[in-house]
Formats: structure tokens, sequence, C-alpha cells
């Protein structure tokens, strides 16, 4: 069970990274509609990187949770 609890913290982690990715595209979003190139280079980079870490991160989240699901399967 607590190792449910890690997996759902962890899934919750990438919900508020995916919040904050939404954030830096609307701020891009603002920047490039006022035509200021520093700030949407900037945001454009915090993109990437955000979404290189959550996909990172998800992928790291799922594997935990299909271990945890074939070690219950073997226990019944």
């Amino acid at each position: 069970m607590k190792e449910l609890y890690l997996i759902m913290r962890e899934l919750l982690e990438v919900e508020y990274n995916q919040k904050s990715l939404l954030y830096i595209m609307e701020m891009l979003e603002t920047a490039y509609n006022e035509g200021e190139r520093e700030a949407s280079g900037l945001a454009v980079n915090g993109v990437r990187y955000f979404l290189a870490v959550l996909h990172k991160d998800l992928g790291t989240v799922i594997n935990k949770l299909d271990i945890y699901m074939a070690e219950g399967a073997k226990k019944s």
C-alpha cells in the first residue's frame, strides 16, 4: 500500500509540472503577441525542458505501477 501512495505522489508531481508547463505556454502566447522575442525564446526553452522532464517522470511512474501490479498478480 505504501508503494501505491508513493506512485500517487509522483503522479501528482507530474500533474503539478503539467500546470507549470501550461503557465509557461500562456507566458509564451502573451510574449509572442507583444512581439518580445527574448521572452518567447526563454519560454520555448522552458517548455522543451518541462516536456523532457515530464516524459521521463511519467515513464518512471508507469514502470513503478507496472511492477507493483505484476507483484500483486503473483501474490494472488
